[in-house]
């Protein structure tokens, strides 16, 4: 058999607590959205085991082969004759979760593939994710607007440190709190500058040890602004409302950090969409990406010329649907 697994894109616009002082850590808000995609191929059917790749992503080889093989040794599956095959993948560190897409798409395949009765938490848990955002790996199973409450937080609990997901694998996936469809005639215009990449590894393992714990009082105000502005604005359909609570949660808690660490063209195309008067808009985890959020498709292309513009077109530039569904699988043979 082979299958066929298109993922969404997960935009995430804020984490809300690294202070801890409630007993949870972490949490965060994100939409999927319906494009880029990785889309990955997967049969058990081969005569040896093969790990191919389009030419422009095969430096994904090494992760395939890394979250692959942990799927392998805790389920205990003979991997000789399996073929993967990554068709298509987007850049990794801009923000935007495509190594968690590309894990998450990688053990369902394995799972579906050997007809395995496995939870998604459990297979999330496996390939290492979620250890911080709860958007990713839940966004891949349901797609929408996500609210993840985090972990619980303390001495024996399931995090102990102010970690990202990267460094936190031992930790369960984050708790979904709430997830609610995104209106479909909302319109997505992404960008991703280009300009450095966000932080990863060691770098991301540092800004958090450093620039933590998150005062209390921004904590609150994070809060409050997702609970009375955001929600609200998704429950509602308007997009006035959302975006209120998104302006002001980019300019406090940990993503005035990641912002601020960001470079000037970044904070030029956020301070440039204020300019224009877009109803909504932010940076996406460490960024470089920026999003900016419509109510039509030809508000939508305005804004996408207007971008493009700006940069010159250099860049990643796209008009992005919701993703109300989560990953697609299909069956090729």
């Amino acid at each position: 058999m082979k299958i066929k697994i298109t993922t969404p894109c997960r935009i995430h616009l804020s984490l809300i607590d690294e202070n801890g002082y409630t007993g949870r850590v972490d949490g965060g808000i994100g939409l999927m959205l319906d494009k880029p995609n990785v889309v990955f191929e997967a049969s058990n059917s081969a005569k040896e085991f093969k790990i191919e790749a389009h030419q422009y992503y095969r430096e994904s080889i090494e992760v395939i082969n890394e979250k692959a093989s942990k799927v392998f040794k805790t389920l205990d599956i003979s991997n000789k004759n399996f073929h993967f095959y990554l068709r298509q993948y987007y850049p990794s560190h801009v923000g935007l979760g495509s190594k968690t897409q590309l894990s998450l798409a990688i053990a369902s395949a394995i799972a579906k593939l050997k007809d395995l009765d496995i939870s998604h938490e459990t297979l999330t848990n496996i390939v290492g994710r979620g250890g911080t955002s709860g958007i990713g790996w839940r966004g891949f199973k349901s797609g929408g607007f996500i609210l993840d409450g985090g972990h619980d937080f303390g001495i024996g609990k399931e995090k102990e440190t102010f970690l990202p997901s990267s460094a936190s694998s031992s930790a369960d996936p984050a708790l979904t709190i709430f997830r609610y469809n995104i209106p479909e005639h909302w319109r997505f215009v992404l960008v991703i500058p280009n300009v450095r990449k966000g932080a990863y590894g060691d770098e991301e393992v540092s800004i958090f040890q450093k620039h933590t714990p998150i005062p209390r009082e921004e904590v609150n105000e994070v809060s409050h602004q997702i609970l009375m502005k955001i929600i609200p604005g998704i429950l509602k359909r308007d997009l006035s409302i959302f975006g209120e609570g998104l302006r002001r949660i980019q300019s406090i808690g940990f993503k005035k950090i990641e912002i601020g660490l960001q470079d000037k063209i970044v904070k030029d195309l956020l301070n440039f969409m204020g300019d224009l008067g877009v109803k909504a808009y932010g940076m996406s985890s460490f960024g470089p990406s920026v999003v900016g959020i419509t109510e039509s498709d030809s508000r939508a292309k305005e804004l996408l010329d207007a971008l493009k513009s700006r940069l010159n077109h250099i860049g990643h530039f796209y008009i992005c649907k919701p993703n109300n569904e989560g990953a697609r699988y299909e069956i090729l043979d």
